[in-house]
């Protein structure tokens, strides 16, 4: 503030700011680019990064142009000038009109910035290059920065492969800590001045005279205990190894205790890294007792015949393998005695030993092969992968190469497998709609995978650092689960985010003191099976309702039979102008609206009997048009769009009518305002996709009756309940709430379902799917008898019928008509009142009845009494007919 005061920043400030605020030298580049060529004046510019003769960065000025590929080369050229020369020495000329600025740092050209024609008065180049320091400075400082760090990630390589051969290197030397403590034969390390430093298990155990340790001693202190006195070596031979670096072996006699010993001493000297022999490692064996020697043997053999690991002996100077143990016959597949007669070459492939060749040529002159992978050809003609190590030893008096091959076949085929089970592991998580996470202790996300992230928004490790406990907040049921598995339960719950439903499954991971160290939790997206356990648990609920609604309806049947027949006999029994038929017609009208309603009840419950034919949806619709406008009103619009070919289906005429009457009212009421209604017809082909959706449905051909206006619309809550008997939401005198349940019903009975799409404020679509009828397939015409009235006579009927209400109305009806009537109650009464009776010329029969129906009833009196006639009668007009074996050919229903 105070410098904005004083004077305006200058054009140099001015840029350091704008190249220092940018987070990436790109941007750095394009800011200070554009912020150079605005003083210069320049059309065009160009900037190029220079990393090790490369360009590493090329950015033009303006940030959207593309130049033409001649110039662009050209002007590349140019800036390139200022690292090379052209053949001739001569710096590539720019283009006319243009000038290249090298951009310089630290002493050298990191770059060069060129700009194009200027437009105007421009400054001065040596104003612009003082302009171009910041942005070389940035560059330098960018380039200097991703050179650390890969200078970094090379040391990061390199610390882990030091680590890894420390690790070999301290198991070779445990094994050979063990190999000599276990070798029976004293040894001991001395320094170049030959004081000891270190000894053996054997050693330790038998101290020196008027001492405890032979630390400190010499090894002439240790040559004089095993003669039993005074020892001077001519030549020591630790000096001697020491001195020519090789292995020396010296055998010499003494006496201990008047008993003649022979011991067999050897030298080793130990090389350091510097190629210096620091230390020399002693070994004395005692070769007096043969049984020791022979122990001994046996013991280095089968140290050497039962290692795990190859070892082969190899002749310097003819490159022969001289011995080989049965581990390395194992690894190559050839028999110990095949392999002593091949030469080191043959356990390669001839382009595995043009690599591995210079590293045995080193070994076999004296050097250290060091831990080296390698490939073994074996006896098949496959390989197998295996790290070799090299050491120089004695062999029958002969120094020879000893190889040690260490066979690591599996182990690469295991990290192979490891690698491919990883991968197919991270394809499963991301081709399977689930969402793999995983919480610290704090209840932080460490781990977040799965494609059905993108369901809900999120990419694969986005959610990573973030709590849980902020990012589900809103979300209290997560929030519950995700402390009861951080307490050490191990549970498995369905939730809701937004639109999407997930199982997920919570186990907490335990480390060995039973601690919990995180929870790991898998969560399936379930959102299709919630909705078809939510359709399923609709549609049971539904038909529950249908069967309660069809049940009460059948009862309450008996009872208006009971009081519309009263009542009709009242009416007919009383004059005119009685004062009880007013009274005995209202008695008539409330009966026939109940009967109304029973008739509603039982097309929900898909028990009315239909009259099914074929019919084309389109005419249906269109000769209904004139009384859906009276009957909507005329501020609702009335748009019918019918398909551009037939849509025959088969169905009940009334019944389809009393369908598209019930969903246009409920759309009048539903736009009190006035709005639009649309009555559309068409021909669709549903898949097993969208039946798997919707659990009523089933795939094929199928005619759509869709039904839509602009109304108030509905709720979810509203939705879930919208087809069920007596739901209202008009008030109590508006409407008895069995309009749409009434629509259910009939498209169930005729073998379709029924959608509803609705929101508030936004309108309301039913759609009716029902089957196609097939091709060619026609209703058999039916002739409906002229309605007559009924003259009476004289005949004898009997009359079965459980139900005393409606059996004693039938008895007195009939009776009015001069019949003579025989009644019973259930089909055993009958067959008793039957027996003792004469002739009987009508049978008329209900058709369910306890201990004996109407079918059964009439087989076996048709059978006595072939010249009877039979009406059946029943409450049930449905698939119950069928099941008791009454809808046959000749049969008569009422």
């Amino acid at each position: 503030m105070a410098r904005s005061r004083a004077h305006a920043a200058s054009p140099l400030e001015s840029l350091l700011d704008v190249i220092l605020e940018e987070p990436s030298l790109e941007r750095a580049l394009d800011a200070g680019l554009a912020a150079i060529a605005t003083p210069a004046a320049a059309e065009a510019g160009a900037v190029f990064v220079f990393e090790e003769g490369r360009t590493v960065h090329e950015r033009w000025h303006p940030r959207d142009w593309t130049p033409p590929p001649q110039l662009a080369e050209k002007v590349r050229a140019s800036a390139r000038g200022v690292l090379a020369t052209d053949s001739e020495g001569r710096a590539k000329r720019p283009p006319l009109g243009w000038n290249v600025l090298p951009l310089m740092a630290h002493g050298r050209a990191v770059g060069a910035l060129c700009l194009g024609p200027p437009r105007g008065a421009a400054r001065k180049l040596g104003d612009l290059r003082r302009l171009t320091r910041p942005l070389a400075f940035r560059a330098a400082a960018d380039l200097e920065i991703e050179r650390a760090r890969s200078l970094q990630a090379r040391y990061e390589r390199w610390f882990k492969r030091l680590d890894e051969q420390l690790r070999v290197l301290d198991r070779e030397r445990q094994k050979f800590a063990s190999f000599v403590h276990a070798s029976g034969a004293s040894v001991f390390v001395t320094d170049p001045e030959r004081v000891i430093r270190w000894t053996n298990s054997e050693m330790a155990e038998r101290p020196p005279a008027g001492g405890t340790t032979w630390s400190g001693r010499t090894c002439r202190d240790v040559c004089n205990d095993i003669s039993g006195g005074h020892h001077e070596c001519e030549e020591c031979p630790v000096a001697v190894a020491l001195a020519r670096g090789q292995v020396v072996h010296r055998e010499f006699r003494g006496s201990t205790n008047g008993e003649s010993r022979s011991h067999y001493l050897t030298a080793m000297p130990i090389k350091g890294p510097d190629g210096r022999r620091p230390e020399a490692m002693v070994m004395i064996q005692d070769l007096s007792d043969l049984e020791t020697l022979r122990t001994s043997e046996m013991r280095y053999r089968q140290v050497f015949e039962r290692s795990d690991r190859g070892i082969v002996m190899v002749e310097p100077a003819t490159r022969g393998i001289v011995l080989a143990n049965a581990r390395a016959a194992s690894i190559s597949g050839h028999a110990p005695q095949t392999l002593a007669r091949l030469r080191l070459e043959d356990l390669h492939t001839e382009k595995e030993w043009e690599r591995l060749e210079p590293h045995y040529r080193g070994a076999l002159a004296g050097g250290d092969l060091g831990m080296l992978e390698c490939r073994v050809l074996t006896h098949d003609g496959s390989e197998r992968v295996a790290i070799v190590s090299s050491a120089r030893t004695d062999l029958d008096g002969r120094e020879v190469l000893m190889l040690d091959f260490v066979d690591i076949t599996e182990t690469r085929r295991v990290e192979v497998a490891l690698h491919q089970a990883e991968e197919r592991l991270r394809w499963v998580i991301a081709s399977s709609p689930i969402v793999l996470f995983a919480l610290d202790r704090d209840g932080v996300f460490t781990l977040s995978e799965g494609r059905a992230l993108a369901g809900l928004g999120l990419q694969a490790g986005q959610r990573v650092g973030s709590s849980i406990f902020d990012v589900y907040r809103d979300h209290p049921a997560i929030l519950a689960h995700a402390r009861r598995a951080l307490a050490g339960e191990e549970l498995t719950a369905v939730v809701e985010v937004g639109d999407l439903a997930f199982e997920t499954s919570y186990a907490p991971v335990r480390d060995a003191e039973g601690a919990i160290q995180e929870v790991v939790g898998v969560g399936t997206d379930v959102t299709v099976r919630h909705k078809l356990e939510g359709q399923l648990r609709h549609a049971q609920r539904m038909e529950a309702i249908g069967r309660l609604a069809g049940g009460v309806a059948h009862d309450f049947n008996n009872l208006l039979a009971a009081i519309l027949g009263h009542s009709e006999l009242m009416i007919g029994r009383l004059e005119p102008g009685h004062p009880m038929r007013r009274s005995a017609e209202e008695v008539q009208k409330a009966a026939v609206r109940g009967a109304m309603l029973t008739r509603q009840l039982l097309a929900f419950g898909r028990r009315d009997m239909l009259t099914l034919q074929v019919l084309d949806l389109n005419a249906v619709v269109d000769e209904m048009d004139g009384m859906l406008r009276r009957l909507i009103g005329e501020d609702i619009e009335l748009e019918s769009v019918g398909a551009n070919v037939p849509v025959p289906v088969r169905g009940d005429r009334g019944q389809l009518e009393q369908v598209i009457v019930n969903l246009a009212v409920n759309a009048r009421d539903a736009m009190p305002q006035g709005g639009k209604l649309t009555i559309a017809v068409s021909a669709v082909a549903l898949d097993e996709a969208y039946a798997h959706r919707h659990g009523r449905a089933r795939p094929g051909p199928h005619a759509i009756l869709s039904i839509t206006d602009t109304g108030v619309g509905m709720d979810r809550e509203t939705l879930a309940h919208a087809f069920e008997p007596f739901y209202t939401t008009k008030p109590r005198d508006k409407g008895t709430g069995l309009g749409l349940a009434t629509v259910y019903g009939i498209v169930e009975q005729c073998g379709g379902h029924i959608l509803v799409y609705s929101e508030p404020g936004l309108g309301t679509s039913f759609k009716v799917c029902l089957p196609l009828a097939k091709a060619g397939e026609v209703t058999p015409s039916e002739s409906q008898p002229a309605e007559e009235i009924a003259n009476g006579g004289n005949e004898t009927i009997l009359l079965a019928e459980d139900e005393d209400a409606v059996r004693a109305l039938a008895k007195e009806v009939l009776e009015g008509k001069g019949y003579k009537v025989i009644e019973a109650r259930n089909g055993l009464e009958a067959l008793t009142a039957a027996s003792g009776a004469g002739w009987i010329d009508l049978l008329v029969s209900d058709v369910v009845m306890p201990q004996m129906g109407g079918g059964e009833l009439a087989q076996r009196l048709t059978a006595e009494r072939p010249g009877m006639k039979v009406l059946f009668i029943s409450g049930y007009p449905d698939d119950a007919m069928v099941r008791h074996g009454v809808l046959e050919r000749g049969s008569t229903l009422l």
